[in-house]
């Protein structure tokens, strides 16, 4: 039983990817080149989003009591949201170099780049699908 919902899970989350995958091919450099600005503000949001659900996990461990299992947790990521904390700043400003800039300009302007990003889609996207199949028919 816990097979199948991991394995739903992970055909739910192929297809997801592959409609990220696919995106930018759909709708074409020329959308890309105007919307620039806004994905790479969505990028930069990337800490903010992972620290929420870094506090997420600290407060259900807390809420669950601390045993030696849960310190054991709790630690690690307490000093990974307060490493997080201290360099947000530098995170932001290198996803939005090292990552958003030299990712969206090979969208815009790279056509064969997002087509072979729309082949793996539709590659991630069929074996979601049959992984959705098989789930179905063990269920």
């Amino acid at each position: 039983m816990k097979t199948i919902k991991i394995l739903s899970i992970l055909s739910i989350s192929l297809q997801f990817l592959s409609f990220w995958l696919a995106a930018p091919e759909i709708l074409g450099g020329e959308w890309l080149k105007k919307t620039e600005s806004f994905i790479r503000s969505g990028i930069m949001v990337i800490p903010s989003i992972i620290l929420g659900i870094i506090g997420m996990i600290i407060g259900f461990l807390l809420d669950e009591g601390v045993g030696s299992l849960n310190l054991k947790l709790l630690i690690p990521i307490i000093l990974f949201f307060i490493l997080i904390i201290i360099f947000y700043k530098k995170i932001k400003v290198w996803l939005d170099q090292k990552i958003s800039k030299p990712i969206l300009n090979k969208l815009i302007i790279n056509d064969s780049f997002r087509f072979t990003l729309l082949r793996f889609a539709a590659i991630l996207f069929t074996l979601g699908f049959f992984l959705q199949i098989i789930t179905i028919i063990y269920q």
